[in-house]
């Protein structure tokens, strides 16, 4: 008679080497994240919510209060939503530029900048900003000034102080600590002005008095390399370096934050328009980064990552298209009204924790172990799981309730059929699934699991009955 082993649900995905050459880590987690109690939760999915015209990406910005508005910019055109999903054409001059639209906003307008003339909406209808302002890609607002990027330039320019309509050349700043274009620019919670090129990274402060409204307090040589991953939160900074390391920068120090997936970074075949973000849902903290026109692990375009900057553990996220997991189709995202959206190609969607798929197409939570070599020769004569049962929408036995698929993988290349068992018809909350026999294996075991019904998954424990020899 064997001995029940704890197989550890709380590994962390490491995909800094080859699968075949991992011992403790997971190998994939896919659609779901670790949880405080250290099993898996099922990440949610996606409802429709507005569709625009055309197929172009959206992005989103969620404006503050008391106005209070979703704002959409989707085939350079403008648009406010309502939290009732109604969308109103406010375009009188169309974002141009060709480049992701980053937003910002001062006490009583908004402006946008993708690449061309910056674009403000105060009442009725874009317009452009001001015919002095620089073309940009991006603009911030900083203690009554607004300042953007000269775009293909080491310059930045700042409007009149509270006039932001009036804009002198002689206005103009030099991010000169390394002589190389600026890329970036983000205004931090911390009143901070960060801009960045593919060499540098340069903050400068507002100076309270005098005719120069900012200085440089200082410059570092570690540039960023995608200037849309540069995101502000847990009182840091975090971006994509020319290293091709995601770090953590707080000052003039910085840190890996992404040695777990260091080899799928470094193997990115195109960095074009990358980005990052903060999200927070069910009670988690993460940064989705995505990486949309590089090849991802199934051949498809676009890497999609989740990092939980608490737990320091890094997840994947998928979509799924006619029969294979596909680029997570998000492209930007922003939260209002205690609600959670995602820009999509021609619409936005709504980020729902009561859904698990995307808009009717299958979202498949995965997860996978290492090769586990330390039970040596053995047999599994059994595998148990405690998950969350009863997840069923109906008693009618005419439609099936909701399965969990799992296998395993032995010595690397013999792998069982899949099994199949039930997550439960409602009421159904028996909490212990039990797979049977794996058979034996000379050397490795790993253990695979998915579920692509539409359901909440909670996968709390993970045993396997092992017999030596």
């Amino acid at each position: 008679m064997g001995t029940w082993e704890t197989v550890d649900l709380s590994a962390k995905l490491f995909q800094n080497i080859e699968e075949s050459v991992l011992r403790k880590s997971a190998a994939a987690l896919e659609n779901c994240f670790i949880n405080e109690a250290g099993g898996h939760s099922r990440f949610p999915g996606l409802k429709a919510f507005v569709t625009l015209s055309g197929s172009a990406n959206t992005y989103l910005y969620a404006r503050k209060a008391p106005i209070g508005d979703l704002v959409a910019v989707s085939n350079s055109r403008v648009y406010l939503i309502d939290r009732e999903a109604n969308a109103t054409d406010v375009t009188g001059v169309p974002v141009s530029g060709g480049q992701r639209v980053i937003f910002d906003e001062t006490d009583n307008e908004l402006v946008m900048a993708a690449g061309a003339e910056i674009i403000r909406l105060a009442k009725g209808t874009t317009e452009i900003l001001s015919a002095d302002a620089p073309l940009s890609t991006h603009v911030g607002y900083i203690d009554g000034y607004l300042v953007a990027v000269e775009v293909h330039s080491g310059r930045f320019q700042h409007s009149t102080a509270n006039a932001f309509r009036t804009w002198d050349p002689l206005d103009t700043f030099s991010a000169d600590g390394k002589p190389d274009e600026i890329n970036g620019l983000l205004v931090s919670p911390y009143r901070e002005l960060l801009l960045t090129g593919v060499e540098s990274v340069e903050q400068f402060e507002r100076l309270p008095s005098g005719t120069t409204p900012f200085f440089r307090r200082w410059s570092v040589g570690e540039g960023v390399l995608a200037p849309y991953t540069l995101v502000a939160v847990d009182q840091g900074n975090f971006a994509m370096n020319s290293a091709y390391e995601f770090v953590r920068f707080t000052g003039q120090v910085s840190e890996p934050a992404g040695d777990d997936l260091g080899v799928t970074f470094e193997k990115v075949t195109d960095w074009t328009d990358a980005w990052a973000t903060a999200i927070s849902i069910k009670g988690q903290k993460f940064i989705l980064l995505q990486i949309p026109k590089s090849v991802n692990a199934y051949g498809t375009d676009g890497i999609t990552c989740l990092y939980d900057y608490r737990q320091k553990k890094w997840y994947n996220l998928y979509g799924w298209e006619g029969s294979a997991p596909a680029k997570w189709p998000g492209c930007s995202y922003a939260e209002i009204w205690g609600r959670r959206f995602v820009g999509v190609a021609g619409g936005i969607y709504e980020l729902d924790t009561e859904v698990y798929a995307n808009v009717g197409q299958t979202q498949r939570m995965l997860g996978r172990t290492a090769p586990m070599d330390q039970w040596g020769p053995s047999f599994v004569d059994n595998v148990r799981m405690r998950v969350k049962r009863g997840v069923g929408a109906t008693h009618d036995e005419d439609v099936a309730p909701p399965k969990i698929a799992f296998r395993s993988v032995r010595d690397g290349n013999r792998r069982t059929k899949w099994k199949y068992k039930s997550l439960g018809r409602p009421g159904d909350n028996y909490n212990t699934i039990q797979f049977g026999g794996m058979g034996h294996a000379d050397s490795t075991w790993q253990f695979e699991w998915q579920i692509t019904d539409p359901v909440s998954t909670e996968i709390v424990k993970l045993e396997a009955e092992v017999r030596k020899g």
